[in-house]
């Protein structure tokens, strides 16, 4: 698999990012600080403006701090995200082996 850094994105593309993961329970005295990470496979099911829907695909902790079980996204959950959150985890997305179509779609999309 080829994978390529993504500054844009299509529905239907495959990303691939790196998110904190955090503590169910909200503290208010305690500045919170995240458990651990984890590696995120998902395809792009909608874009609706500055937010994106994704279908996950693959989901795996690659870091924990706090040494107990952490629960990364079940296969097949559908998660929302904002476009600012998923540019911060360094997303990269599968190339499509028709780019031409990509980039066809690219227009379309971007165009008001």
């Amino acid at each position: 698999m080829a994978w390529e850094k993504a500054g844009q994105f299509v529905e239907s593309d495959v990303v691939e990012w790196v998110e904190a993961i955090w503590s169910p329970n909200k503290f208010k005295k305690k500045k919170s600080r995240p458990w651990g990470k984890q590696k995120i496979v998902a395809q792009i099911a909608s874009i609706e403006g500055d937010y994106v829907r994704l279908t996950v695909l693959k989901a795996a902790v690659i870091e924990n701090i706090i040494g107990s079980d952490l629960r990364p996204y079940k296969i097949g959950m559908t998660i929302t995200k904002k476009r600012s959150t998923l540019i911060r985890g360094n997303p990269e997305r599968l190339h499509w082996s028709e780019e031409d179509v990509r980039n066809a779609l690219l227009i379309t999309q971007t165009r008001p």
